[in-house]
């Protein structure tokens, strides 16, 4: 679903839309980081030295 336009140029001169977009960005942004660590991990079998 695209957000138009005049929309997205609405939430960033909200201060808190602001915030929003932000906020969800750095969270998927942290979670993407996090399962990227995880397939490396697997990957590389770090888990089966333990």
């Amino acid at each position: 679903m695209k957000i138009p336009k005049k929309l997205k140029f609405e939430q960033l001169k909200n201060k808190y839309g602001r915030y929003l977009l932000l906020g969800s960005f750095a969270f998927f942004f942290i979670k993407g980081l996090i399962w990227l660590g995880i397939f490396i991990a697997v990957g590389l079998g770090i888990t089966n030295s333990f």
